[in-house]
Parts: structure tokens; C-alpha cells; sequence
């Protein structure tokens, strides 16, 4: 691995130990005065090492010169991790949630009264409804329903009891007499009462601990995440799968040489429930030119073919893939393409009746053998990671919702519910607005590929 990607992959460890240690400071302490320093330590550590990694990405690549094979025991390991570029990205989103969800609990949760009642001795007691002012029903989005009242509730304290009046939400309409669960302060009935019909939430409120409901919600996100991941990180992306599975089972292979790089209409295979353009899409691709005439392997979108054709170019190799016997135009299969240095790309190549833009693609000759030697051992590269005509607008709506979890944690929200809201539906929505700018700003650039 060369120094630079070593360095990328130390940076990635660092941000991502930075919210890991987010996430056990903000359950390790939920409700807390803000601002709150160690998150905000947390997402130093975070922040400067994603800008690390942007300035070591953005350099260009070094040295690509393939790393002496190390035989063919080693060739079932090697990965072509591009495929999983989309699984890891939805992965990191995955991740990302349980803090950013547990930071918002804590926000919500920690306001200036509360604040007031454990700074004056708290105290969980089971008080008795003496008014009803107003109740509001509300439909939730499963089919559950709750109300919204507004109660008056006796506080005791050193000085005596003090009626107040307090919001609380039920599964029922209370009525006067019902017992309700109250945070309050011992010596000072005067600073008011948080209400829940829950003591559990409220016995977290009152430790700084994290609720069961919560603990329910993050065990459930993360066992989902688990499972995600291992479908993520499957084995679908190591040779091994395409030596046992696909080279054994193709017919055709061609000798090429590669030519240069462009883009084009990928059509899988549809499955038994797709319909023929459900997964059309455009993708990269790179040329490879035959004896007897062209061919296209059309590579992952997250790849720039650019760079990738102008370090491979003029490289030669084998051109693996199953030609169909009823193919339709414009359908593409699996390819893998081995180059003689035992690097690989793994791809897709158009099958069926070729389209007129590639008829007179040449099909092959019947495979002799698995695996030329010497045995692929690494994917071939350069992997460029950071493309500014496709990344640039998406980092920068990265960068706004980074700023927004910031402002969170320096307290902005702290007794004032409507910056708190405007910055969390910031850490929700620019992220999900940069997704959308790089898939666009991604579809221009191969279309200006497809016009070159």
C-alpha cells in the first residue's frame, strides 16, 4: 500500500474514533451543561481529521507502479472494494444516526428548568392532577394516538406546597385526580415540575443517564446496523466469488488492450421481479480495443475513468465474460478484466445483440483456463477520492450540517427551542442535499464524458 493511501486510511480511523467517543461521551453523560466541551472536543477531533483527509486525497496520486505479486495463494483475498462503495456509504449514514439522534435527546431534554431543579436537590414523586386547563389530541404516524395537556399539579417543598401548572403528554385525556409522575425540586416547589407518565424517563432526566426507551431504540438501530453491514462488506467483491462462480461458468474471453476512458447506458441483467430499465443508469467506462474490433467495460460510478484510463493505458490483458443466448440490446453482464501484470478490474461488458453504436464487437473465444498466470493479486488503481467536479458542492453541504451539530453542542439550542430545531433539521437535511448534488453533479460529468 503506498504511503498516501496508509495515510487516507489513518485519517479515516481518526474521525471515525472521534464518533465513537461522541457517542459514549453523550450516553455516558445525556444530560449535561451546555455548552458541552468534550462533544465539542469530539468533533475537533472528527473535523480535523476529515480535513486531513480531504487535503491528503486531493494531492495528486503517486507512484502506481504494481506491487511485486505475491503468488497465487494470496489471489482469493484480494478485494475490489469499488462495489462496495454504496453499501459504505449507506453503512456511514447508518452509523452516523445513533449520535446525532443522542445528541438531540440530550438537547431536547436538558432546558433551563431542569437545569434549575437538579441544581436544587431533585426529587420523583407520584402527584396528584388538581385541574385540567386543556388536552389536544394527536395522531402519530404508526396509528397510535396521544394527548397534549396542559394540568396543574401540587409541588411540595421546605416551604410549603405551590400549585403549578405544567404540560404533560399521556396515552389517555387526564382527569382531575389521576396520578402523574413529576421531577421537581425538594426546596424550591417554586422552579416547577417536569411531568411524564413514565418514571423511568423521568428517572433519567434526573441522573443524566440514558432512558430505556433509548437504550431499546439504539439496540434496535444498532442490530440493524450489524446486519447491514454484513451485507455491505459480503464476500461479493473478492476474486474468489468470480473465480468459483463466474470464470468458471463464462464461455468467452478476448485478448484487449486498453484505449482509453468514457461512459455509457449500464443495463444489467434484469432479475425476476425488475422490470428491462428499472437499474439503467450511467456509468464509466473504459475502451478496450481488440484485434478484430472494440469492446466497453464499464466500471463503478464512484470511480473517475479518466485517471484510472490514462494510468492503465496501452496495459493488455483478458477479458472475461458469459455471453447469453437470449440477450437483448443493450443488456450487459459481469466482466473481469486481468491484466498480464496480475492486476484486475472488475466491470460489466454490453452482451447480447450489440447496439449500433458497438456493432462489430468482437465475442470472444471459448475460455481455456480459470486464471491467466501469474494470478490477479490487487485491484488496479489509481482510485482517485477526491474529484472536485463532483465532490465539491456535496462537501460543502457536509460542511453546513457539520457546522449545525456544532452549534448544538455549544448550547444554541439551550432554552431556545426554535434555533434548536433549525439546527437539527440542518444536521438532517444538507446531508441528504449533498448526497444530491454529487449523484448530480456525477451525471453531468458522465454525460460530458459520453459526448467527448
Amino acid at each position: 500500500m503506498r504511503k498516501r493511501d496508509r495515510a487516507v486510511a489513518s485519517a479515516s480511523a481518526v474521525a471515525w474514533a472521534g464518533v465513537a467517543a461522541f457517542l459514549v461521551c453523550v450516553l455516558a453523560r445525556k444530560v449535561a451543561p451546555y455548552p458541552r466541551w468534550d462533544l465539542l472536543a469530539c468533533l475537533a477531533v472528527s473535523g480535523g481529521a476529515v480535513t486531513l483527509w480531504w487535503w491528503l486525497a486531493r494531492k495528486p496520486v503517486g507512484s502506481t507502479e504494481p506491487r511485486r505479486a505475491r503468488g497465487p495463494e494470496r489471489a482469493g483475498r484480494a478485494r475490489w472494494w469499488p462495489a462496495r462503495r454504496s453499501g459504505m456509504v449507506g453503512l456511514a449514514l447508518w452509523v452516523l444516526f445513533m449520535p446525532l439522534a443522542m445528541l438531540g435527546f440530550s438537547a431536547v431534554d436538558t432546558t433551563p428548568k431542569l437545569t434549575e431543579i437538579t441544581h436544587s436537590g431533585p426529587a420523583l414523586s407520584r402527584l396528584t392532577v388538581k385541574a385540567v386547563h386543556s388536552t389536544s389530541r394527536s395522531q402519530e404516524n404508526h396509528g397510535g394516538v396521544h394527548y397534549n395537556s396542559s394540568v396543574s399539579v401540587a409541588v411540595p417543598g421546605i416551604h410549603g406546597t405551590r400549585l403549578t401548572t405544567e404540560e404533560v403528554t399521556t396515552s389517555k385525556p387526564p382527569r382531575e385526580g389521576d396520578g402523574v409522575w413529576a421531577l421537581h425540586s425538594s426546596r424550591n416547589a417554586a422552579a416547577g415540575a417536569i411531568l411524564s407518565p413514565s418514571q423511568d424517563e423521568l428517572r433519567s432526566l434526573r441522573d443524566g443517564t440514558v432512558s430505556g426507551q433509548e437504550i431499546l431504540l439504539l439496540t434496535l438501530s444498532g442490530g440493524a446496523c450489524a446486519g447491514y453491514a454484513a451485507l455491505a462488506l459480503r464476500e461479493g467483491t473478492s476474486l474468489r466469488h468470480f473465480n468459483a462462480d463466474l470464470i468458471a461458468r463464462r464461455s468467452h474471453m478476448l485478448r484487449v488492450r486498453i484505449t482509453g476512458a468514457g461512459s455509457g447506458l449500464h443495463f444489467p441483467r434484469p432479475g425476476r421481479t425488475d422490470g428491462p430499465k428499472r437499474h439503467r443508469r450511467l456509468h464509466p467506462t473504459l475502451r478496450l480495443t481488440a484485434s478484430n474490433g472494440d469492446r466497453h467495460l464499464y466500471i463503478d460510478r464512484c470511480l473517475d475513468p479518466v485517471p484510472l484510463a490514462k494510468v492503465l493505458e496501452s496495459q493488455s490483458g483478458w477479458l472475461y465474460w458469459r455471453p447469453r443466448p437470449d440477450g437483448q440490446p443493450g443488456w450487459s453482464e459481469p466482466a473481469l478484466l486481468v491484466l498480464d501484470d496480475g492486476r484486475f478490474v472488475v466491470g460489466a461488458t454490453p452482451d447480447g445483440p450489440i447496439p449500433d453504436r458497438l456493432a462489430g464487437a468482437p465475442a470472444g473465444e471459448p475460455v481455456t483456463q480459470p486464471l491467466p498466470s501469474p494470478a490477479p493479486t490487487r485491484a488496479a488503481g489509481p482510485y482517485v477520492l477526491w474529484q472536485p467536479h463532483v465532490h465539491k458542492p456535496g462537501l460543502l453541504a457536509f460542511g453546513v450540517g457539520f457546522l449545525s451539530v456544532c452549534l448544538i453542542a455549544a448550547g444554541i439550542g439551550y432554552g431556545n427551542g426554535a434555533a434548536l430545531g433549525v439546527c437539527m433539521a440542518t444536521t438532517v437535511l444538507w446531508p441528504t442535499v449533498g448526497l444530491l448534488l454529487i449523484a448530480r453533479r456525477r451525471n453531468a460529468y458522465l454525460r460530458s464524458l459520453r459526448r467527448a
